[in-house]
């Protein structure tokens, strides 16, 4: 059985928190996931600091992650949200892959960038462009993948238009998003087969839960095909619109006991993630 990636997303975490971590505890943090395995760490964006203050040390961030990265390997991930962020990224040969969101629905796009789906094309194009001149992946989320609450239209073929837009803009890699956590059991292995037959590009799944179900929720996407899945130890951070309080990101360690349950294989050490999982305690103060 192929390996399943687990992409650890401490800037998910922690994005939304309004007291600020200092870089300097971030690095920390990040120089004990880099210990654990993870096929990319999501360690910053690039935005505007007065929509995220959280993000504000980006620069400061990536540049004292590259003697971390010279000591320890691992590959970093930035979220760009736009051109502008793009040109920023650029500036860090640190970090390996940019992801774009790119949304299925047309509300929440402009919400999130200020875009229509046809000018976010545009931009996600001129990203694509600059990603080639400096050798970086692009991975573009597709948000809002599994369901809309703002009364607009949602179906599955449409999220497979919103795929092959991206790939015609040139995603290397998908990921299907929760970005509101409505996901269920029935909807994930349904989205997942679809990816399954329909992605032209690999794929993977940026899932939001409960604590409680997050286990199933990586089982059930993993038996219809998903092989990539974003996590963050304890389920910290997540879904800033849902209604639901409890869901946040996927746990990784949650999704690891799945997994380790059913006899399928990651790469991630476990005695290396019980380190970082207690500096996350201690980054969050539980």
């Amino acid at each position: 059985m192929q390996n399943v990636s687990i992409v650890e997303c401490p800037r998910d975490a922690w994005q939304g928190l309004s007291t600020f971590i200092p870089t300097e505890t971030k690095v920390r943090h990040i120089a004990y996931l880099l210990r654990c395995g993870f096929q990319s760490i999501d360690a910053g964006s690039f935005v505007s600091p007065k929509a995220m203050p959280q993000m504000a040390d980006a620069d400061a961030l990536f540049e004292a992650l590259v003697p971390l990265k010279e000591q320890h390997g691992g590959k970093f991930l930035a979220i760009v949200a736009n051109e502008r962020g793009a040109m920023r990224a650029a500036q860090h040969e640190v970090i390996d892959t940019w992801g774009y969101p790119f949304s299925v629905s047309e509300l929440f796009q402009q919400r999130n960038s200020r875009k229509k789906i046809p000018a976010a094309m545009d931009d996600l194009r001129r990203v694509k462009d600059l990603a080639e001149q400096h050798g970086k992946e692009l991975v573009v989320y597709l948000s809002m993948a599994f369901g809309n609450p703002y009364d607009e239209a949602y179906n599955i073929d449409l999220v497979g238009e919103r795929m092959l837009q991206a790939v015609q803009c040139g995603a290397d890699l998908l990921s299907i998003s929760d970005t509101t956590g409505q996901g269920n059991l029935e909807s994930i292995a349904a989205l997942c087969q679809f990816m399954q037959r329909e992605s032209p590009v690999p794929w993977g799944a940026h899932l939001h839960s409960t604590y409680e179900e997050a286990g199933t929720k990586a089982l059930v996407a993993v038996n219809n095909g998903c092989t990539r899945i974003d996590t963050a130890l304890k389920g910290f951070g997540g879904c800033p619109f849902a209604s639901d309080s409890l869901v946040g990101n996927m746990p990784t360690e949650k999704v690891l006991s799945a997994l380790d349950s059913k006899g399928i294989p990651h790469s991630i050490n476990m005695l290396a993630l019980e380190r970082a999982y207690n500096s996350a305690l201690d980054v969050f103060g539980i």
